[in-house]
């Protein structure tokens, strides 16, 4: 089971190094905000604004009243100077509660960290007001695959079918895959450090273990890592 405490501290540690290295990340949140039709909402929800790649890119594009931003790290000094309307709170989703109803509620590659997909999606929906979208990008079956191969270890990605199933008939979802390339494997590993994601296992490997996931990720997969983004409007 993950361990949100040790996800928020890989998260802390890699915030001020993450915009220079979240490549797809940030490619998903401008894909994410280009998918929202819609230009003006009273109140809008962000889960994960963490160092505010989508933040900007949502104070840019929409006019609102209120911006409530949700993050696992306290990381409002990354966000607090792009409107005054963006109040912040340090809260995982899934812990979150409230009574407030939101006309949009959106977020970028952060829901596959939550324990129990289905149950936050859900929460979600009921914070939606009657005309509310809900638009989110996650990271779907297959993302990473190189580092499950080569390490054995990987987040429990859902499958297009298992998303679809959270949510209405009228949902549209959009599957993308794109492709890194890295010098060497311990340039791959960097990448992924920096971005927050060593968060999924606190297992210590030894020297071998290490040693042998290098060579599978430099002599079978080249030093090449695959991201699976899937964006979902509803």
């Amino acid at each position: 089971m993950l361990d949100k405490n040790f996800i928020a501290k890989k998260f802390e540690n890699s915030i001020n190094f993450y915009d220079d290295n979240a490549i797809i990340q940030e490619l998903m949140a401008k894909k994410l905000i280009s998918l929202i039709e819609k230009k003006k909402f009273k109140n809008i929800l962000e889960i994960g604004s963490y160092s505010g790649l989508l933040t900007k890119k949502a104070v840019e594009k929409f006019d609102f009243d209120n911006y409530l931003a949700l993050d696992i790290v306290d990381s409002f000094d990354k966000i607090k100077n792009l409107s005054p309307k963006i109040t912040f709170e340090k809260n995982d989703v899934e812990e979150f509660n409230t009574n407030q109803k939101f006309d949009l509620i959106i977020a970028n590659a952060s829901l596959q960290w939550c324990l129990d997909f289905e149950h936050t999606i859900k929460k979600l929906k009921s914070y939606l007001s009657e005309s509310g979208i809900i638009a989110v990008s996650i990271f779907a079956l297959d993302n990473f695959y190189e580092i499950r191969d080569s390490f054995n270890v990987s987040l429990k990605y859902k499958t297009i079918d298992e998303i679809e199933k959270v949510f209405s008939e009228n949902v549209k979802i959009i599957q993308e895959s794109h492709t890194l390339q890295f010098k060497n494997s311990k340039d791959l590993l960097k990448h992924i450090k920096l971005t927050g994601v060593n968060a999924i296992s606190k297992e210590n490997l030894s020297v071998v273990q290490i040693k042998n996931a290098l060579k599978i990720l430099e002599e079978k997969y080249q030093n090449k890592l695959t991201y699976k983004p899937v964006y979902i409007i509803d």
